[in-house]
């Protein structure tokens, strides 16, 4: 299985990076500039391409206590398997840590996608720095 992994020291502390976190499962937040729209369709965040296609992410676990959200995209395209988990992390002084993890079958489709996800865990890193509760 090919693995996308990014990581990275937050600007903002915990609870507010989950805040924004816990929104993205609900769709209710905009960060990659790839996509046009989100909504929530049931346990889905119905998420609306550039080029008009629909990637139904289904919200797998959204666990509050452990500050961690897992979700697949079944017809991912090209991809046999794909399941991402989004997690935040405090080390002992208490600075938060953002972790992407993106599992990937082909394993060849992590080596493709890995500049595209590069971008989108920018904007990611942005959008939780910048968010206010």
């Amino acid at each position: 299985m090919g693995t996308i992994h990014h990581e990275a020291k937050l600007t903002v502390p915990a609870d507010v990076a989950w805040d924004f976190l816990d929104r993205y499962t609900r769709a209710e937040v905009h960060i990659f500039s790839a996509c046009v729209s989100e909504r929530r369709k049931d346990d889905h965040r119905v998420v609306t391409l550039i080029d008009g296609t629909e990637l139904w992410e289904r919200n797998v676990t959204v666990d509050p206590t452990r500050r961690r959200a897992v979700y697949a995209i079944p017809g991912f395209p090209g991809a046999e398997h794909h399941q991402a988990e989004m997690r935040i992390l405090t080390d002992d002084e208490g600075t938060a840590t953002l972790l992407w993890t993106t599992d990937l079958l082909p394993h060849e489709l992590a080596t493709h996608l890995t500049d595209t996800y590069a971008v989108m865990f920018s904007e990611l890193l942005a959008a939780v720095n910048d968010h206010r509760t």
